[in-house]
């Protein structure tokens, strides 16, 4: 005999297979938020030297994709994309070869492929591909600090996309390998501790002298005019924190740069120019939002050297109210991703181990 279910069941199964319909897409979504932002797309950790154990770096501890990609995975808003990409047709282990040339004739010595990806990561300034700035952190000091070894192991990760795998011809220079010992010195502190829990409501109260949510997002929270901020502490130091508040207009982060439009009625235009075809142009105002200007309405276009964050937090933050809403931000290092992605890869392991295990990679 065949029971039919009762409604109830019924009812109660509906609910169930919608519930775990909206879970997929908030967790879709969140990954389709990460990239877009520039958040860190985490990693688990593996142990050694390896190609492998680079990318795990990469994506994790290094964080190198909230400014690189690989393809379509990372944020290749203010660093080149080290995959193939709309900009570039050969990965980047391919694409050392080529940059490796380029270095041979604008030093007047020879120049390895690797030699490259060893100097882009000890003096990242020697060398800025065209149309990019000059803002990448040194990441084997603090506050990513890697390790002598896991250099190696990004380097091994990057020649690897393309390119010839050799360890051996990896050779870091002194920098790093002194970085190591000196990055066990007493850091850097505020002149107050300040409290986080304080500076979090000054970042998100619009209304607030603060009032940083009006321009920056954390974690999803605020508006996306300015860069986003969810990682800042875990790529940037306290010292660079400290001046971009202070003196917004001393760094301008790639793809936030401020641009004056005047319009041939006589008026001017300002905001963060998002996009620019033949058709015309699309700024972003300080008050986020979204200002079309047709072609045939443009006089005159000019990039500006001033931020348009405002330059007067110094006199608008109390003393207080500055070192709390930096106690906010140097908790933003992005550390909680890393750890919940190695939790989650231990436990897939662990369930894979006690299934009868897997097949090696």
């Amino acid at each position: 005999m065949v029971v039919s279910p009762s409604p109830g069941a019924r009812k109660a199964s509906t609910v169930a297979v919608f519930v775990l319909a909206v879970t997929a897409l908030f967790v879709y979504v969140g990954e389709v938020v990460t990239h877009v932002s520039g958040g860190v797309v985490a990693q688990a950790p593996v142990e050694g030297v390896s190609a492998e154990a680079g990318e795990a770096v990469y994506f994790g501890k290094g964080k190198c994709s909230t400014c690189h990609s690989i393809g379509d995975r990372g944020s290749a808003i203010r660093g080149p994309n080290h995959g193939v990409s709309a900009q570039f047709d050969t990965p980047m282990g391919l694409r050392a070869e080529e940059r490796a040339r380029e270095r041979s004739q604008a030093t007047g010595r020879p120049f390895t492929a690797t030699e490259y990806l060893v100097e882009s990561i000890v003096d990242p300034g020697a060398y800025v591909v065209s149309g990019y700035k000059n803002e990448m952190p040194l990441v084997y000091r603090p506050p990513i600090a890697l390790k002598p070894d896991e250099v190696r192991a990004v380097i091994l990760f990057l020649q690897s996309l393309g390119g010839e795998v050799s360890s051996e011809a990896i050779k870091l220079p002194e920098t790093i390998l002194r970085a190591a010992d000196e990055s066990r010195a007493a850091p850097w502190a505020p002149y107050l501790k300040g409290d986080p829990q304080a500076g979090a409501a000054l970042f998100f109260d619009e209304e607030s002298k603060a009032g940083c949510a009006r321009c920056h997002t954390v974690n999803g929270r605020g508006r996306d005019v300015g860069p986003e901020l969810s990682t800042v502490a875990g790529t940037r130091t306290p010292q660079f924190i400290v001046e971009s508040i202070l003196q917004p207009s001393a760094v301008i982060a790639s793809g936030f740069e401020p641009y004056l439009v005047e319009t041939r009625d006589g008026r001017y235009r300002t905001g963060v120019l998002k996009a620019r075809n033949d058709r015309g142009l699309t700024l972003k105002t300080e008050r986020g939002e979204l200002l079309i200007i047709p072609a045939a309405d443009i006089r005159e276009v000019a990039p500006q050297e001033t931020s348009i964050m405002p330059g007067s937090f110094a006199d608008d933050l109390s003393l207080t109210q500055f070192h709390d809403v930096l106690a906010f931000l140097l908790t933003l290092t992005g550390e909680d991703k890393e750890a919940a992605a190695g939790k989650g890869a231990a436990n897939g392991k662990a369930q894979a181990s006690s299934a009868g295990g897997g097949h090696a990679r």
